[in-house]
C-alpha cells in the first residue's frame, strides 16, 4: 500500500473523531488564514507571565517589559538587546503573599521626552528609571507610576509633561482607586465618591479651539448602584476632565479634580433590545476636526456575544455640556459642573460641591447617528480592538478593524457600503496563545501581536494569501490588495491596481483566465471497504461549495452551516466510489474548481502493475492492505 494512501487512511480515522468548529450564527464569517505569509516573529528567551508592550509609530521595533528585564527586537534589523532592571534595596513588601512580591516587574515602557521611562513594582517599592540610549539612569520613587502587584488593574497615560494614572500611591491606603495627575501641572486625584469599584479599561487626551478646553475622557466600568435583578451588574462609562484643572479653592479639594462628570455609554441592538453592558476595551479614531474624532467601543454581554458600537467625541461632549445632573434638582450656578475655566482660574467652590454629590449626567452617551445602533455584533467573544483607515485608489478610505479573540486569533473586518464584512481569520501564532496585546503601525501598515512568550509583526496587507486570480483578488474585499500585472497585490506598491469594494458586480473587471484542463486530476489509490475523506478548503464564507462525482452533485456546503473545510467522507469505499471528484467554489456568480482527485482502487491498482513481474514487495503490499481492511471492520 502507498504511504500516501496509509497516511489519508490514518488521518481519516482520526478525522471521525474530531469534532468541527462551528463559528456561531454572525453577520460575519471570516475565512481562516494559518500563519500569514511577511509574519516575522521574535521569540522571548523565556516566558513571561506580566508582558507590557510598547512600539513607536513608524518604527519596526517593539520594546516588552517581563520580570526585572527589558526586551528590544527590531524585525527589520533583527538587531536584538536586554536590559536588567534588578529589585532595588530588596524591596518594601509588607506581608509578601507570593513569591512574585520580591520580584520587580515591568509594568510600564513608554516614551518620555528623548528618553524612555520603565517602571516596575520593585518588590512592593515601585521604581523607574529613565532609558536613553541603552543608558539607564539612576532609581527613582516610582509611588503612582507602577503597582505593588503586577496583577493590579492600572492604567498610566503619559502626555509629555504630564502623566496620569489610576494606581493607588500606598500599600496601606488606596483601597478606592482614583483617577491622578502624578506628573506635570501639579497633583490631582478624584474624589472617594464619583466612582464604585472602577475597572480602567483606557483614556486619551484630546486638543480643542482653545487650550484651556484641552480635556482629558478616560473610559471604564463600574458597579451599578441599581441591585434589582433585572438590572446589569456592571455599566458602562465615560468621563471627562479639563486638563489644566488647578484644583478647588478650600483645603478639601485644593487636591482634587473640579470638573469631573461621568456619562453612561449605551450599547443596544434596537432589533433584539439586547444589552451590550460590558465594555471590554476602546480604540480612538482622531480626526483634524476634534469633535469628528470617533471612539470605537468593544462590548460583551452575559452570554458572551461582542457587539462594537462608534461614539464620536462630538457627542460625549454635547452630552456633557447639555445634560442635567442625575438627582439633582437646584440652581445652576454661573460655572456649570464640569465646565473648563479660564487658564490659571479656579473652579468656584459651589460648582465642585454640586459636581462632587452629583458626578454624573442623565443624559446618556448613544452610538453614532442616525442608527444608533451596533456596528455589528456576533457571537465571538472579542478582547481588543484596533482600527486602522486605508486610502484606495478611487480616494476614499475604508475602515478596517481588527478583533482579537480568547481563542488567540484575529477576525480582519471591513466597513463596506453594504456592512461589514469579516474577510479573514488569522491565526497569529504557530500553537495557540492567548493575545495579551495588539498594537497598530498606522504608518506602514503593520500589526505587533504580543503573548507571554513572543510578539509577531504582521503585515496588515497580505495579498499573497488570496488565491492568484483576479476573481478571488476581488471578491476578498480587501482594501489593501488590488489586481495588477496577473497577480494580487497591495495597494500602496501599485495605485493603479483594480478593486471592487463598492456594490457594483465585479464582472468584466477581470479578463477572462485560464482554464484549468480536465484531465489535470490527482490520482489517489485507496483500498476498498476501507474509510476515505476529501477535503475541499474554505477560503470564503461566503461563497458555495459543491463536491461532485463523475458530474454528478454529492454534497454542498455554505455559509448556513458554516466550518473550517468542507468534507466529504466515504464510509465504507466500494466500485462505485471510485472515479472523478471536484470540488468547485461560486461567489457572486465566479465559480473556480479548487480540488480535483481521481479515486483507484488500490488492489487492482496494484494488480494491474504487478501482472508483468511479481514481487516479494509487491505481496507484502497486499498483504498490509488486506489486514488494515481487516483492522477497519
Amino acid at each position: 500500500m502507498g504511504s500516501r494512501s496509509l497516511v489519508a487512511l490514518l488521518a481519516a480515522l482520526c478525522a471521525c473523531r474530531l469534532g468541527v468548529r462551528a463559528a456561531g450564527r454572525s453577520k460575519v464569517n471570516p475565512r481562516i488564514i494559518t500563519a500569514p505569509q511577511g509574519t516575522r516573529e521574535y521569540a522571548f528567551p523565556r516566558s513571561e507571565k506580566y508582558p507590557v508592550f510598547y512600539h513607536e509609530e513608524n518604527t519596526s521595533a517593539i520594546y516588552v517589559g517581563g520580570e526585572g528585564r527589558l526586551y528590544y527586537h527590531d524585525f527589520a534589523t533583527s538587531e536584538s538587546y536586554m536590559e536588567d532592571f534588578p529589585v532595588e534595596n530588596g524591596g518594601q513588601c509588607l506581608k509578601p503573599g507570593s513569591p512574585e512580591d520580591n520580584k520587580n516587574f515591568i509594568t510600564l515602557v513608554a516614551k518620555h521626552g528623548d528618553g524612555m521611562l520603565v517602571c516596575g513594582t520593585g518588590a512592593c517599592a515601585p521604581t523607574c528609571w529613565n532609558l536613553t540610549q541603552r543608558q539607564k539612569s539612576s532609581p527613582q520613587d516610582g509611588r503612582g507610576l507602577a503597582p505593588f502587584t503586577p496583577d493590579a488593574n492600572s492604567l498610566v497615560v503619559v502626555d509629555y509633561p504630564d502623566i496620569y494614572s489610576t494606581i493607588k500611591k500606598s500599600q496601606q491606603n488606596g483601597k478606592i482607586p482614583r483617577f491622578r495627575r502624578v506628573r506635570g501641572g501639579g497633583e490631582l486625584y478624584t474624589s472617594d465618591t464619583v466612582m464604585q469599584n472602577p475597572q480602567f479599561v483606557k483614556a486619551t487626551t484630546l486638543k480643542h479651539e482653545e487650550s484651556h478646553q484641552d480635556k482629558i475622557y478616560y473610559f471604564f466600568r463600574e458597579d451599578n448602584p441599581d441591585k434589582s435583578l433585572e438590572a446589569p451588574r456592571n455599566i458602562s462609562r465615560v468621563a471627562q476632565l479639563c486638563k489644566e484643572d488647578k484644583g478647588g479653592t478650600s483645603s478639601l479639594s485644593a487636591s482634587k479634580w473640579t470638573t469631573f462628570l461621568k456619562a453612561s455609554l449605551i450599547c443596544v441592538d434596537p432589533a433584539t433590545k439586547g444589552n451590550f453592558n460590558w465594555l471590554q476595551d476602546v480604540f480612538f479614531v482622531p480626526a483634524s476636526n476634534w469633535r469628528d474624532s470617533k471612539v470605537y467601543g468593544l462590548f460583551t454581554n452575559t452570554w458572551g456575544s461582542s457587539a462594537v458600537c462608534v461614539y464620536s467625541f462630538g457627542d460625549i461632549d454635547d452630552v456633557f455640556r447639555t445634560s442635567k445632573l442625575k438627582g439633582y434638582n437646584g440652581p445652576n450656578p454661573e460655572i456649570k459642573p464640569g465646565q473648563c475655566v479660564s487658564s490659571g482660574q479656579h473652579t468656584p467652590s459651589e460648582t465642585f460641591k454640586i459636581a462632587d454629590s452629583h458626578p454624573e449626567v442623565e443624559d446618556r452617551v448613544e452610538p453614532l447617528a442616525p442608527s444608533r445602533s451596533p456596528l455589528f455584533h456576533n457571537k465571538h467573544r472579542y478582547q481588543k480592538i484596533g482600527v486602522h483607515k486605508v486610502s484606495v485608489r478611487d480616494g476614499q478610505q475604508y475602515t478596517v478593524l481588527y478583533l482579537a479573540t480568547d481563542k488567540g486569533s484575529i477576525h480582519k473586518v471591513v466597513e463596506l457600503p453594504e456592512g461589514v464584512q469579516n474577510i479573514m481569520e488569522i491565526q497569529v501564532f504557530s500553537r495557540k496563545e492567548p493575545i495579551q496585546s495588539m498594537i497598530l503601525d498606522h504608518e506602514r501598515a503593520m500589526l505587533y501581536v504580543g503573548s507571554a512568550s513572543r510578539v509577531v509583526e504582521v503585515p496588515m496587507a497580505m495579498c499573497g494569501l488570496y488565491r492568484n486570480n483576479c476573481e478571488s483578488c476581488l471578491l476578498a474585499r480587501d482594501p489593501y490588495c488590488g489586481w495588477a500585472g496577473g497577480r494580487c497585490q497591495a495597494v500602496h506598491q501599485n495605485p493603479e491596481v483594480h478593486q471592487n469594494l463598492d456594490l457594483n458586480p465585479w464582472q468584466g473587471k477581470c479578463q477572462k483566465g485560464e482554464v484549468m484542463e480536465a484531465d489535470t486530476y490527482q490520482n489517489i489509490t485507496v483500498v476498498p471497504f476501507s474509510r476515505y475523506y476529501l477535503n475541499c478548503p474554505v477560503e470564503s464564507h461566503y461563497a458555495t461549495y459543491n463536491w461532485y462525482h463523475n458530474n454528478s452533485l454529492i454534497k454542498t456546503c455554505n455559509n448556513t452551516h458554516p466550518q473550517m473545510d468542507c468534507f466529504y467522507f466515504i464510509q465504507n469505499v466500494s466500485h462505485t466510489h471510485y472515479g472523478h471528484y471536484l470540488c468547485e467554489s461560486e461567489e457572486d456568480g465566479f465559480k473556480q474548481a479548487l480540488v480535483r482527485e481521481r479515486l483507484v482502487n488500490q488492489l487492482r491498482f496494484m494488480s494491474q502493475k504487478g501482472r508483468a513481474t511479481t514481487t516479494l514487495g509487491s505481496w507484502l503490499q497486499l498483504l498490509l492492505a488486506a489486514l488494515l481492511v481487516e483492522l477497519l471492520h
